[in-house]
């Protein structure tokens, strides 16, 4: 796959997948939304397998990695639909834009990776600022937006840490055995 073609896909899915979410919840709330996308997730992800022929390991070390990506489906999932009750779908894009600060903070702690450089530090800070600028026009405030932006801030660091975690246990397994293993 071409750069250009991966970046416009990465912008497409991460742009579009707050409003989802919030459309998802409407009608019959935010358990439904998040579990009838894990099952559809889970289905389509082991079609894929077979098609593809990808082996799903279930050794002590993959268990461990799809626990670990289970983490970050279930949980960070749970958690940003039940925030998405309460906070503007803009939000939800600016705080999950603090991802890849927090992926490199414990990259920094887990990993042994060099921390962000000053420049790096302020391209992403940068980037959120931004985006908080975008969307500061949806402010919407409701009565319960703080705890839905705690909500919607603890999926964003358990998302990060869980593909940290993932990495950390270098199970050498392939990506989508790892999606699949942790929606199972």
């Amino acid at each position: 796959m071409s750069v250009p073609a991966a970046f416009a896909g990465v912008i497409l899915i991460w742009s579009t997948t707050p409003l989802a979410i919030q459309w998802s919840s409407e009608g019959g709330g935010f358990l439904f939304a998040v579990t009838a996308r894990m099952v559809l997730g889970l289905v389509f992800c082991l079609l894929a397998i077979r098609i593809t022929g990808i082996d799903m390991p279930w050794h002590r070390r993959a268990r461990a990695a799809y626990l670990a990506a289970g983490a970050a489906i279930f949980g960070a999932m749970t958690l940003v639909y039940w925030g998405a009750q309460y906070v503007p779908s803009g939000w939800i894009a600016v705080l999950f834009g603090l991802s890849p600060l927090l992926t490199s903070l414990f990259s920094v702690l887990w990993l042994s990776q060099q921390p962000l450089s000053r420049v790096e530090l302020l391209g992403l800070l940068l980037a959120v600022a931004g985006l908080a600028v975008i969307f500061a026009g949806g402010t919407e405030m409701g009565p319960r937006v703080g705890i839905g932006v705690v909500a919607v801030l603890l999926s964003t660091v358990l998302h990060a840490a869980s593909a940290v975690w993932v990495k950390r246990l270098s199970a050498d397994l392939p990506a989508l055995a790892v999606t699949g293993g942790g929606l199972t």
